[in-house]
């Protein structure tokens, strides 16, 4: 009875420890912690139609010209915003240029280039054919460099990518706001930044004239390969080709993509799955979800294409969205550092799109918001990959978004189907952000710290760590792990997120050398990749190190060289 009574009166001393420590209210999601945990943590300030990791503790947050709660100095409502990752407040930046539904990607230097966008809207300038830059900091002083009118042509919807040469490309969108695509108003073409004075003119892709009207933000993702290698695998609607950007040609068609559309407004994803050094970094992209058309009440796709591009004759094979399928549209895929890949948000019916008509008995585009994340194995068999994890209590539909962080956690943000803004309705504008923890977090195991990364001992600064391609960097951790732990090492770049396309999102697991005890922890070196059709040159690339599964409590950038 006495130890009954202890233990009762430690476990409350407990609780009114952790409620002085969270004085501030959250949504901590109380059902089993083995599947994940939500977290309400802050506000964006603007809807989080796009976002960015911009440095080790810094969100960007992108919107459009509208009615946000956040403000401008001269009282103006705000586009954008930076989420401090530590402090959970925002900051207002300055945006004038209208950056509704553009793009985004990063140059080797770490500098972001955001482009497109819509029509003048009050004081804010015509975006569509404008180019942003910005460059993260922590001393709070950043803010956006604007180019209005220095793309050669106006973009709505367009995708964009990061090279392996540096240099980013812009593909696709149409030159005007649409809720589809028409021939009126298609850009099939692509374009390059920095421009060369030599060969600006945009050139046409055939994949977007034969994929019309659902192909807005088409897929583009960079196939690793040796270099000189220059291959894209591109997506829109239900066709799928590989392109070679330095020759401006098909390489290879591939066959149609099963299932239905799954670029916008029949949003799916796309993911490259984790590049590994045991397979010689071989191709795998999987697609999920989508829709069939613009019905709002029509079911979406529950199914995933997958194709492994180490087969010369590979086909895409089908396999379910989730165990049981989950029809999804609008889904976020997240490239977690234990090599599975994070699906959550997005909803069972409709497509992307606006909600319209009066505050109650709205008509909307999305239908039966699944609030549930599923986590996907790709080693696993199929039939076994699919976890079912712990439900958010917030809807999160068009316009909203998910980032992994470098610590491990998700950052998970927006959800905007109305204009005007709407806090009120079904489908309310959300300005929340949670904190997802997934279940490698909430295993009680320690957690490992990094103490030098190649030597240097200053990490997530104002420079980043430079590596080589094909190095052998030490990495030596702390000793709160086991004495038997397994680590693990990949390198994660984040890319820019919008409408549920992952640009440049990417990830590879790295081979592990050796792992020497010392007197404080263990010496650790892995091996970089070989070549920037692997992982991109550049920042922007943070290197995470796990033990036994769970990563050390932050990832650190590195600079490849």
């Amino acid at each position: 009875m006495k130890l009954a009574l202890g233990l009762l009166h430690f476990l409350l001393s407990v609780i009114t420890l952790l409620n002085s420590i969270n004085a501030n209210p959250v949504n901590l999601n109380e059902r089993d912690q083995s599947a994940g945990t939500f977290e309400i943590i802050g506000e964006t300030g603007v809807g989080a139609m796009h976002a960015s990791l911009v440095r080790p503790t810094k969100m960007l947050i992108i919107d459009r010209a509208e009615l946000n709660t956040a403000k401008t100095s001269d009282g103006q409502s705000a586009l954008s915003t930076e989420y401090d990752l530590l402090t959970n407040k925002y900051r207002v930046l300055n945006l004038h240029t209208n950056t509704f539904c553009s793009a985004g990607a990063f140059m080797s230097n770490g500098t972001l280039i955001e482009t497109g966008g819509d029509v003048i809207v009050g004081t804010i300038g015509a975006g569509i054919q404008s180019l942003r830059m910005y460059n993260g900091c922590d001393d709070l002083t950043c803010d956006w460099t604007e180019y209005p009118n220095y793309m050669t042509t106006p973009r709505w919807y367009n995708t964009m990518v990061r090279l392996p040469d540096g240099r980013v490309m812009n593909f696709g969108g149409c030159t005007k706001a649409t809720n589809k695509n028409t021939k009126e108003i298609n850009n099939p073409t692509i374009e390059f930044f920095p421009k060369t004075g030599a060969n600006d003119t945009p050139v046409t892709v055939q994949l977007l004239l034969d994929t019309m009207p659902y192909n807005l933000y088409p897929v583009c993702i960079v196939l690793p390969g040796p270099v000189g290698q220059n291959w894209l695998f591109m997506s829109a609607n239900k066709k799928a080709q590989i392109w070679d950007y330095v020759k401006l040609e098909v390489v290879k068609p591939l066959p149609d993509v099963p299932g239905s559309p799954r670029t916008y407004p029949l949003t799916g994803s796309a993911t490259l799955l984790p590049l590994n050094y045991s397979n010689n970094y071989t191709a795998e992209i999987i697609l999920c979800g989508g829709s069939f058309d613009l019905k709002p009440e029509g079911a979406a796709d529950g199914t995933c294409a997958r194709m492994n591009f180490g087969n010369d004759n590979a086909t895409w094979e089908t396999e379910d969205f989730g165990n049981p399928a989950q029809p999804r549209v609008m889904p976020d895929g997240i490239l977690m550092p234990d090599g599975k890949v994070l699906f959550l948000n997005g909803a069972a019916n409709g497509f992307a799109g606006w909600d319209t008509g009066p505050t109650t008995n709205r008509l909307y585009s999305a239908q039966n918001p699944v609030k549930t994340p599923f986590l996907y194995d790709p080693l696993a068999n199929n039939g076994s990959r699919w976890t079912t994890l712990t439900a958010s209590n917030i809807i999160r539909v068009y316009h909203s978004n998910a980032l992994l962080l470098p610590d491990g956690t998700v950052f998970v943000s927006g959800s905007n189907p109305n204009s005007p803004p709407c806090p009120t309705c079904e489908h309310p504008t959300e300005y929340r952000v949670e904190r997802f923890t997934p279940p490698y977090l909430l295993t009680g195991a320690p957690r490992a710290t990094m103490k030098t990364v190649a030597g240097l001992t200053s990490m997530n600064g104002l420079n980043a760590i430079e590596v080589k391609f094909n190095q052998i960097v030490t990495i030596v951790v702390d000793s709160k792990v086991p004495s038997d732990a397994v680590f693990t090492a990949c390198l994660i770049h984040h890319g820019f997120v919008t409408h549920s396309n992952h640009m440049s999102q990417r990830m590879v697991i790295l081979k592990v050398e050796s792992i020497i005890p010392t007197s404080t922890g263990y010496a650790i070196d892995v091996v970089m990749p070989p070549n920037s059709n692997i992982m991109p040159m550049g920042r922007q690339t943070y290197l995470y190190v796990l033990s036994n599964g769970v990563p050390a409590d932050t990832a650190v950038e590195i600079d490849l060289k």
